[in-house]
């Protein structure tokens, strides 16, 4: 089994942090005291003028940004270290809104359009999940409009007022695609969405989200949706598995304030559903696995059993395998590279033939009649 998809995904310095970042007050501590000790941060001079460069530039990325939840957290601990990284939570929390006040203009024009719009990702997970716009660091804003619906959501958003722009390359290519990013005049992201999933993107994969879509309330007079709780932590466990060059970690908290929130409902077998449709059962019992081992998932005694003895088929087993791979062909390098920076290809080899096209779609959906011989689309 390929070193990037073992249980052991975390870097050991990354499940400290986390655990600093997510468990019960009194243990959360003892875990930053331990993280502060593996990174050598446990001596250093709280009153020196570089502190935070020595605390922030040996990091990846992924932990960078996890450090306004653990300043959220712990603020009150009394830990010298903690009052420094005040300044992040507070960049974190007025770079987001930016983004809220782009998302309200962004839906507003395409329902004003007739387009019905899904709000993704970091808005609705920090508006319904974290509770404070300022503990998860957004780069982009993301929104998902029906597939048919995708040339007029780029017409609309191309037009004034909102004028935003987009990559040639993305927009030549975005038959290949699940998304595209286009970007106003001051650089703000608008990750526009016609499909959910970057391994689905095809007409006909988004309806079961869809279906079960709940309303978001952006503000008293614009409301748009979003994904159930159980969908919501089926996408984030497949998008913490996107391939990269470090494991991603944030994926964990998303999905812990989740299933940690009272009063939320996890429909773990419509979950383990999801997986099979979709053949994503590969990363999706990973992903819980070590949800269960490292952070507090308690599971149901007949989802276990299931989880256990979800099926494979091989051609998923072998891309999850082949996915992390170092190659020396040029073109998949330059794939996962692209992968690795927000670009998806939407080309995914096993397909569940009862998930293909519409008939009568006229996507390039890049598979066959019949759903199941898939590859790439062509070039036009």
């Amino acid at each position: 089994m390929s070193r990037r998809f073992s249980p052991a995904i975390l870097k050991p310095d990354q499940t400290l942090l986390l655990k600093a970042a997510l468990l019960p007050l009194s243990e959360a501590l003892t875990y930053w005291q331990h993280w502060k000790k593996a990174r050598s941060l446990d001596r250093l001079d709280t009153a020196a003028p570089d502190l935070l460069p020595a605390i922030f530039d040996p990091l990846d990325n992924d932990s960078q940004r996890l450090m306004p939840l653990v300043y959220r957290h712990l603020e009150k601990s009394g830990d010298p270290l903690i009052p420094h990284l005040w300044g992040i939570y507070r960049y974190t929390w007025m770079n987001n809104q930016r983004f809220m006040v782009k998302v309200q203009q962004v839906v507003g024009a395409l329902q004003s359009a007739g387009i019905d719009t899904m709000v993704l990702k970091g808005i609705p997970l920090s508006l319904r999940y974290y509770g404070d716009m300022g503990v998860r660091l957004m780069s982009d804003l993301d929104v998902l409009v029906p597939t048919d619906c995708a040339a007029d959501a780029i017409r609309v958003l191309s037009q004034k007022p909102l004028d935003l722009r987009w990559s040639e390359y993305e927009y030549k290519y975005r038959h290949l695609l699940h998304a595209m990013h286009l970007f106003d005049a001051n650089k703000v992201d608008v990750d526009l969405h016609w499909n959910l999933m970057s391994q689905h993107a095809y007409a006909g994969a988004d309806k079961p989200f869809w279906a079960a879509g709940e309303p978001l309330t952006l503000t008293p007079a614009l409301t748009t949706h979003t994904l159930s709780p159980t969908h919501q932590l089926f996408h984030n466990l497949i998008h913490g598995f996107a391939w990269g060059m470090t494991p991603a970690i944030r994926w964990v908290a998303d999905s812990y304030v989740l299933y940690q929130q009272p009063g939320v409902a996890i429909d773990w077998h419509e979950l383990l559903d999801l997986a099979q449709a979709f053949r994503l059962g590969f990363p999706v019992r990973q992903s819980l696995r070590l949800l269960q081992a490292d952070f507090r998932l308690e599971l149901p005694i007949d989802v276990v059993s299931r989880l256990n003895g979800l099926t494979l088929s091989a051609e998923e087993q072998t891309y999850f395998e082949l996915l992390p791979r170092k190659t020396g062909n040029p073109l998949i390098k330059t794939v996962r590279y692209l992968e690795s920076t927000g670009w998806h290809t939407g080309c995914f080899v096993p397909i569940n033939p009862a998930l293909q096209c519409f008939p009568g779609s006229t996507d390039n959906c890049g598979f066959g009649s019949t759903g199941t011989s898939v590859i790439c689309p062509s070039d036009p």
